[in-house]
């Protein structure tokens, strides 16, 4: 007990003496004190052999959580990971050499910005500075910077770095930033701090792409700000004149002068340049410069860089370790593609949610598969589509063969006086529609939790897939080719055959069939993405 009071006593006595020493005077007051030492630190000898001074050093800023004027990003997770390793210090010990290991991690903080992150925010100058100055016992607050210096690049490298409810969006889909205590546990412990932090980040194809796109995008000169937009009523067609055609030229990379009559000449040596801008942007390479091609032109330099930047956060909300198989749908190309071994194994047009009712992004798994399935309209459906029509023709629902229901009861709904009904009363009636031709999902509806009643799904309408301009459902996702998914989803159900799918669909009769390996599927808002010939597509 005597010798615990002593160590106590005596680690009290060094915090002490720790907070004069680093007590660096101005140079008034080190005129006037004499006694004081003129570069304010104990004797070199002194502080590299009194640990306890560094520890107090340690324990007393983890305390306050700063250091200084600099708070820490995640001081709990620090203290918890000193106090692991009795407040020694860890990146300004013996074994670490600053040439080795400080400077890479320096270099790769310094190269943030090729992620869309900010240098400025990882203590850089800092530490620079006191690699250089800090001697004996102040190293342990380079220690300290360092380690909050991992902590806010780990945080944000690897996950969401916004509130998710800031942008209507729930944490639970996407990765949320990791602890303080595991970012530097993993990086303390790895072989190479420099492949430890490299490994946080995103080693998809399409974000490595966008990473060499930023870069060259930086590289690329600035508009100098007199380029005219394309602007234009309707669309052009070739073989046209129009006064946009000499903007579209400039845009295509034709010499271009006003006072030639031929420059507003729409020729096929342009629509040949168009139509290969088209196609590399996604677009279909018809040469008719509408409203889409239009704007595709008229993206500048910094639009691009803002696109980019958005695009490499959104994609590092994505859970990275998938699994082997998996779906992705991407809303604004309105695409899906199917994974296997990371390869994609099938690709189809879908159609998804229009503007006023968008397909909400998240992540979930398919559970299994609804041959034949009946819908229940969902109540944006009710309240904005049908209730206006309930209320000029009563029987709107019936011409559909659409049954109205309250709990297992079929209604009449001529008997109903609609315009009466408050919304709530309406709310509360099911109507449901039987499986057949005439059914909203088709013959096929993919079974997937979530809260926003987003589903994948059949059509009947299939004149929507050839479409440039997808954005037609009330939020589902419609697919092309929902048979050949079903079978990806089933594929390895024990049993499942092409057979047993086509007896079940030729019955007509609803069937719910439960996949024994449930898929992961990744509904995503990726604006710039890589087309079929891995070109960059804005």
């Amino acid at each position: 007990m005597q010798s615990l009071y002593l160590k106590r006593c005596f680690e009290k006595f060094a915090l002490a003496l720790l907070m004069a020493c680093l007590f660096v005077p101005s140079q008034a007051q080190a005129t006037q004190t004499s006694t004081l030492p003129a570069a304010g630190t104990p004797p070199q000898e002194f502080a590299n052999h009194n640990p306890l001074l560094v520890r107090a050093g340690i324990t007393s800023a983890l305390e306050m959580g700063k250091l200084g004027d600099m708070s820490f990003r995640d001081a709990p997770g620090m203290k918890a990971f000193y106090e692991s390793r009795g407040y020694e210090p860890i990146w300004t010990k013996k074994s670490f050499s600053k040439k080795s290991n400080i400077e890479p991690m320096l270099e790769i903080f310094e190269n943030s910005w090729t992620h869309g992150l900010n240098p400025n925010h990882y203590n850089i100058d800092k530490i620079r500075d006191l690699m250089d100055t800090a001697k004996g016992v102040q190293k342990f607050q380079l220690d300290l910077i360092i380690s909050d210096a991992l902590i806010r690049y780990g945080k944000d490298i690897s996950a969401m770095r916004v509130d998710p409810k800031t942008i209507g969006q729930r944490s639970r889909y996407w990765r949320q930033p990791l602890r303080g205590i595991d970012i530097l546990d993993y990086v303390s412990n790895h072989d190479s701090q420099t492949t430890a932090l490299e490994n946080m980040s995103p080693r998809g194809k399409l974000y490595k792409k966008l990473q060499a796109e930023l870069i060259q995008l930086y590289k690329t000169p600035k508009e100098n700000g007199r380029k005219a937009k394309v602007k234009i009523d309707k669309a052009i067609v070739p073989n046209t004149t129009k006064d946009a055609v000499l903007q579209i030229r400039r845009r295509m990379g034709f010499e271009a002068d006003k006072n030639k009559d031929g420059h507003y000449y729409y020729d096929d040596q342009l629509a040949q340049a168009v139509m290969a801008f088209q196609k590399s942007h996604g677009l279909k390479p018809d040469g008719i410069v509408g409203v889409q091609t239009a704007k595709l032109m008229n993206i500048t330099r910094q639009d691009k860089i803002n696109q980019v930047l958005a695009n490499l956060e959104r994609l590092r909300w994505v859970e990275q370790n998938k699994p082997d198989r998996y779906i992705m749908v991407n809303v604004p190309s309105a695409t899906l593609w199917a994974v296997k071994d990371e390869k994609v194994v099938m690709e189809m047009p879908v159609v998804v949610g229009r503007p006023e009712r968008p397909t909400n992004i998240f992540s979930t798994k398919v559970s299994g598969i609804r041959y034949n399935p009946t819908w229940t309209v969902p109540p944006t459906i009710k309240k904005d589509d049908y209730l206006p029509k309930l209320r000029k023709n009563p029987y709107y629902l019936s011409d559909r063969g659409i049954e109205l229901k309250s709990g297992s009861k079929t209604i009449d709904p001529g008997l109903i006086d609609w315009k009466a009904k408050t919304w709530s009363e309406v709310n509360a009636m099911r109507m449901v529609q039987g499986p057949g031709s005439k059914n909203p999902l088709g013959r096929v509806r993919f079974l997937m939790d979530n809260p926003f009643n987003i589903y994948l799904h059949d059509t009947p309408t299939k004149h929507y897939f050839k479409r440039a301009n997808r954005a037609q459902s009330s939020g589902c996702v419609r697919l092309e080719r929902p048979i050949e998914l079903a079978d990806f989803v089933l594929g390895p159900n024990k049993g499942w055959s092409a057979e047993k799918r086509d007896k079940i669909l030729k019955t007509g009769k609803l069937t719910i069939i439960y996949a024994q390996s449930p898929l992961p599927v990744y509904i995503l808002y990726q604006t710039v993405w890589l087309g079929d010939r891995e070109q960059i597509i804005y």
